[in-house]
């Protein structure tokens, strides 16, 4: 998906008030937006923990964030933000 298809979702003016009646395929747009905006927030933070801490503190910041992340989510979705990230790159 490019940015443009994927921000004129949410940009479109006919678009429902309320998440519920959202069709399922603006549902699963929207979701695939959300992960893909997630994984571009983790790379600036990751580049400003570079810039702040250096390349070893940061990667060991990273490793943390990413087991608490599995913890929580599940080790799909760590894979999947993980992967959603390298692809931002």
């Amino acid at each position: 998906m490019t940015d443009a298809k994927q921000t004129s979702f949410l940009t479109d003016t006919k678009k429902p008030a309320n998440l519920a009646t959202l069709t399922q395929p603006q549902r699963l747009e929207l979701l695939e937006t959300m992960r893909t905006m997630e994984a571009r927030e983790w790379v600036q933070r990751y580049r400003k923990k570079v810039r702040d801490l250096g390349k070893i503190k940061a990667s060991a910041w990273w490793s943390q964030v990413y087991l608490d992340i599995e913890k929580r989510r599940g080790s799909a979705a760590a894979v999947d933000l993980r992967k959603r990230m390298n692809e931002t790159r």
